[in-house]
């Protein structure tokens, strides 16, 4: 079975990560595991620190595409939309953390430390074993990924520890993060959001452009620019996918014919869905269910 990053209409990851007492948790991905190696876009309000492990891969922050090399990491801030792929299997440990577990938010070092950098234009950084500090944070890193995996007697004390350390470097280089999704500022996501939550309750039915934008209440013109910008894609080019990817979905677990799943996710053409379904997929939409198992009737 494929795995997939479950969201909600608007993208937000629906797992919630740890526990109310210890608000952090260690992933070990293998990308093989999500399917054509990638992992969808997604969002929490918990920041990300992801490593390299095995392989390389492509992380898609907003409009960036950033290749991050084996042994090289990620910081990946609060609300950002992200995701990753692979041309060839890429194993990626990461965790997944409340950054209350530096400090509780009525504390001065939260409100000094912690909510200056969640708050901020700040999307990302990159972290490199080129470079001295961040190779420290890298070590560090994965000192939390194998304190995660123990049962230490001193366990969650020792992760605060190395967290509060790593936080601090970022802290202190705080200047070398990148301003990317937020350089729009947040009503660009909280616009591209609620045109994303409009698709995924309609995209069964005929839509043009002008109706995605009114979701937002905006111009098409700023549609585009919301979802070039966040999605390096436009709203009609995302809404094929999101049809295709829903067709996918019923062509391996249902038994109906192919004319009925097309029209069941908007396609108003047979004929143009077999042809977008093949360019994207690379197989007939006959070919694709028989190589899952099941039969087209």
């Amino acid at each position: 079975m494929v795995n997939i990053v479950a969201t909600d209409n608007q993208l937000r990851e629906l797992k919630s990560h740890g526990s109310n007492d210890f608000s952090i948790e260690y992933y070990l991905d293998d990308t093989e595991a999500y399917g054509i190696n990638k992992v969808n876009q997604h969002w929490h309000s918990e920041v990300e620190f992801a490593i390299v492990q095995k392989g390389k891969a492509t992380f898609q922050i907003g409009n960036d595409l950033i290749p991050i090399e084996q042994g090289n990491g990620i910081f990946i801030n609060s609300k950002i939309i992200h995701g990753f792929e692979s041309n060839e299997r890429a194993i990626i440990p990461n965790i997944v953390l409340s950054p209350e577990i530096v400090s509780g938010m009525n504390q001065i070092v939260y409100q000094k430390f912690v909510e200056p950098i969640i708050s901020s234009k700040n999307a990302y950084l990159i972290l490199s074993q080129d470079i001295e500090w961040q190779r420290k944070m890298l070590s560090q890193l994965q000192l939390v990924f194998n304190l995660m995996e123990s049962d230490s007697e001193t366990r969650e004390l020792d992760v605060q520890q190395s967290i509060t350390s790593i936080w601090r470097s970022l802290y202190v280089n705080r200047s070398n993060l990148i301003q990317l999704a937020r350089t729009t500022n947040i009503s660009t996501q909280v616009r591209l959001r609620s045109m994303l939550k409009y698709i995924w309750d309609n995209y069964s039915r005929k839509l043009s452009l002008a109706e995605i934008a009114s979701a937002a209440n905006i111009s098409k013109n700023e549609a585009l620019r919301c979802f070039r910008e966040e999605m390096s894609d436009s709203p009609i080019d995302y809404l094929i996918r999101f049809r295709l990817d829903k067709a996918s979905k019923l062509l391996q677990s249902t038994d109906y014919s192919i004319t009925d799943i097309s029209a069941s996710v908007g396609f108003e053409s047979l004929s143009y869905f077999n042809r977008v379904f093949k360019k994207t997929y690379g197989n007939t939409s006959t070919a694709f269910r028989k190589k899952h198992k099941l039969s087209d009737t």
